[in-house]
């Protein structure tokens, strides 16, 4: 793909575009082969869906494939903490570029702090992460590839956040790019024009579109150059096209440049049925988020004729449908409800999770609360994971007795006599079919017990649009952020942030904002989030062990979230042309589903 450009003069040599010391990747099986497009699908415009799986995601240090914790080079080759664990120093990998073929440096690591996370109009609060004892932490760069973070107080769990979450947008940003719209480099008076003349009210509203190129959501911008694998080149509403990177900086063991990919052609599959067809039609190379062991049999007896094989993956989730009682809810009488624990108790005891797991996951998966994986692991408890698993129908209705709702009809009522009604929305993505058959489980258990539950499904975009305004009673989403030791980075069972605290909207703004906004929560998640922090800022392996299991137990004494099942088989559906697949593995966004493996080796047999 590669070669017509270099010939005509419009593309460096290779000897050119790589840097001197390029990173070293070991093939899975083989040294592969160049060319080809890979076929993907995702059920959002929002996200690359299963491409993440093919596109990978590059952070300044990386975490190990085999055992997903022990961390790696990657964009910094080295990095070193001071002997009170409050400075750490890395150094970047020298001669990297940008996908346009500009010098990748320190100075992308700069802008972004100084001229975009500490811009008020860009930035209003503060990310937590970047936060130690309530100060925000100093970046101070020392030469083009070296730089220091100070923090106020010990911080030694940024290392394994950033080897998660260090990628562009959330540690680097091309300041080449961004720059010219920016108030700081740019004229203000001609970047209002540019703005209003791109449809935007402000010039903060059109560096935000600029600069949304992440590894994760910049699926839209075919103007900014990537650091990753593959660019976003086109899009025709339904397909969107990626090619690959020609300064990438990582080669096979060789020395052959990767990715091997040409190409990854991106299809829009928002109906999980279309998803589960296309999948096991052979229409996809690689098919993940979307698959459950529920289609194992069509999968299978179809694999032959699809021209793919089914690979067995384990699942790091602790549950594909998590659900999340708002107690937050604007209504007032909903909300002394929610907030009332018997209320919450009634319906976590009002579910048959053995049936569940019979129905859904062929009995493979285990009933349980939200934990932190693995099962049997140092943050496990067993106990604390069983609680309130029990199904007990004639239980949670004396719950709802004794709280006063009254069966008037079919439904009961609120304990003030008004009728009552709540809705679950939900996004069925990531989990597809089985997440809907959950649902449609739940609602007929909480029927059952006289509860008029409904549902409302919609996209991905606007659920977190009703979740993060509080327009919601009820949430679901799939119980990521669950595996040791990564649940330290972002645990969705406390309610840390806006978008992932759909359990209590506005204390999670409260949290997210250091205060300034939303309603103070009660104590019991107040000691939460101070366990939480005090797991991340010790970092020891002692800290670790005492700050998940406090976070997890918390969660289930107060039935803040409603587990289900955990820990199923996840299928991986592989085209017969893919190649240097592992044949066992993890499957968790935690680390990007596949991107965990080296994406970049896996190549198309021609």
């Amino acid at each position: 793909m590669l070669d017509a450009a270099v010939a005509d003069g419009s593309l460096p040599p290779i000897e050119q575009r790589l840097p001197p010391e390029p990173l070293v990747v070991t093939p899975v099986s083989e040294v592969g082969s160049y060319g080809g497009t890979a076929r993907a699908m995702r059920s959002s415009t929002e996200e690359f869906g299963d491409a993440t799986s093919v596109v990978g995601i590059e952070s300044l240090t990386r975490l190990n494939a085999e055992d997903g914790a022990t961390i790696e080079p990657n964009l910094a080759q080295s990095w070193e903490w001071s002997n009170d664990d409050k400075t750490l120093t890395m150094t970047l990998r020298k001669g990297l570029k940008w996908s346009d073929g500009e010098p990748f440096t320190t100075a992308d690591i700069a802008f972004w702090w100084d001229d975009v996370i500490n811009n008020a109009e860009l930035t209003p609060t503060m990310p937590g992460d970047w936060m130690s004892a309530g100060e925000p932490m100093t970046v101070t760069v020392v030469d083009e590839q070296t730089f220091k973070l100070d923090f106020k107080a010990p911080n030694r769990l940024i290392e394994l956040l950033i080897a998660r979450d260090g990628y562009q947008g959330q540690i680097f940003l091309p300041a080449h790019f961004l720059k010219p719209f920016h108030p700081k480099y740019a004229d203000p008076a001609k970047l209002a024009e540019m703005a209003k003349a791109a449809g935007y009210a402000t010039w903060a509203e059109l560096f935000a579109q600029k600069a949304l190129s992440d590894d994760v959501f910049g699926v839209a911008n075919f103007d900014s150059p990537v650091i990753r694998a593959f660019k976003p080149a086109s899009t025709n509403g339904s397909h969107l096209i990626l090619e690959r990177n020609p300064f990438y900086f990582k080669v096979d063991t060789e020395g052959n440049q990767l990715p091997y990919i040409d190409k990854v052609d991106v299809d829009l599959v928002q109906n999980p049925e279309v998803y589960t067809l296309k999948a096991s039609s052979g229409e996809a190379d690689l098919a993940l988020e979307n698959t459950t062991i529920t289609q194992m049999p069509v999968f299978i007896d179809n694999a032959e004729k699809g021209g793919y094989r089914v690979l067995e993956y384990s699942a790091g989730f602790t549950n594909i449908a998590n659900m999340m009682l708002n107690q937050t809810v604007a209504d007032p009488d909903k909300r002394a409800l929610f907030q009332d624990i018997r209320f919450r108790k009634a319906l976590e005891i009002a579910i048959n999770r053995d049936e569940i797991n019979e129905l859904v996951f062929f009995g493979l998966g285990t009933p349980m609360q939200n934990s932190i994986l693995p099962i049997g692991g140092r943050c496990w408890d067993e106990a604390v994971s069983k609680t309130n698993t029990q199904f007990d129908p004639d239980g949670a209705k004396a719950l709802l007795d004794e709280i006063g709702m009254k069966l008037d009809g079919d439904w009961r009522t609120l304990p003030n006599g008004k009728p009552f009604k709540f809705t679950l929305t939900y996004w069925p993505g990531e989990g597809g079919d089985a997440k809907r058959k959950i649902v449609e489980l739940t609602q007929t258990y909480f029927r059952n017990i006289g509860l008029n539950f409904d549902v409302r499904e919609v996209e991905r975009s606007l659920y977190f649009e009703f979740t993060t305004s509080n327009q919601h009673d009820m949430g679901l989403w799939h119980a990521d952020s669950a595996t040791d030791p990564l649940w330290v980075t972002g645990p969705k069972i406390i309610p840390r942030t806006q978008r992932h605290g759909a359990f209590a909207t506005l204390w999670a703004t409260w949290f997210e904002t250091h205060g300034e906004k939303g309603e103070e929560p009660p104590q019991d998640m107040k000691d939460a989030m101070a366990a939480w922090e005090k797991a991340k800022a010790t970092g020891t392996p002692e800290a670790l062990v005492e700050g998940c299991k406090a976070v997890v137990k918390a969660n289930a004494d107060g039935a803040w979230t409603i587990g289900t099942v955990g820990a199923f088989p996840q299928p991986l559906i592989v085209s017969n042309a893919m190649r240097n697949i592992p044949e066992q593995g993890m499957a968790s966004w935690d680390w990007g589903y596949m991107a965990r493996y080296h994406p970049e080796q896996f190549y198309l047999a021609q």
